[in-house]
């Protein structure tokens, strides 16, 4: 792929990333039922299904499947329309929850932790005693920062200003996510000599090649 066209799709991501994040913040921050906040918070998974199921083997199957789960929301409609925030509260919640749980148990003593396997990715097997702590100490952080963030995202949803809520799960969260990559590799600046260093591109790969294994095939 040409970097003019690898520089262009991320660009357009980003871009359209963004609109869709303040475009969620908008219609949900009110807290009132809303058709626009209902099809924001329901068109995009249904256009990435849509997607899935025409790609699938099985795309006869696949795409009645996805019919059947368009009546549902039809059908259940007036629901969606009256609760939608609760799509962003579940996703949210699950997945800085489910986030915070694996790094947690990959703090175990027989396990690697999760920092410590993006850093073989890039050094490979054999690491650097100092990395070797660095990357647990970080990886409680991480674990850490997760669980806050569902932690703050429930207790908001329920006890807070709503708007908040909304502020935080649409647009704080990226942003909070992107300054505590930045913090890190400020610490790992300080902490890890040159030679043993990852740069923050690399840490950023080593994540997205890491995600790219637990996903599943579309079947």
């Amino acid at each position: 792929m040409a970097p003019t066209f690898r520089l262009g799709r991320v660009l357009l991501l980003t871009v359209g990333g963004g609109i869709y994040l303040l475009l969620a913040h908008l219609t949900t921050a009110p807290g009132a039922p809303s058709t626009p906040g209902a099809l924001v918070a329901v068109a995009p998974y249904m256009a990435v299904a849509l997607g899935m199921a025409w790609k699938s083997h099985a795309r006869l199957l696949a795409l009645t499947l996805w019919g059947g789960l368009a009546l549902l929301l039809w059908y259940g409609w007036p629901v969606i329309k009256s609760s939608f925030e609760w799509i962003y509260l579940i996703q949210h919640v699950g997945i800085f929850s489910l986030l915070a749980i694996g790094f947690a148990r990959s703090l175990a003593t027989d396990a690697d932790p999760m920092i410590t396997r993006f850093a073989r990715l890039i050094h490979g097997e054999q690491l650097d005693p100092a990395v070797l702590r660095y990357t647990r100490q970080i990886t409680l952080a991480w674990t850490l920062f997760f669980a806050t963030l569902a932690t703050a995202s429930v207790s908001l949803f329920f006890f807070g200003p709503f708007a908040f809520w909304s502020l935080l799960v649409s647009l704080l969260t990226p942003a909070l996510v992107g300054l505590m990559f930045a913090v890190e590799y400020f610490v790992r600046v300080l902490v890890l000599p040159r030679g043993i260093r990852t740069s923050l591109a690399d840490s950023v790969r080593a994540c997205v090649r890491a995600s790219r294994r637990l996903t599943p095939p579309v079947a």
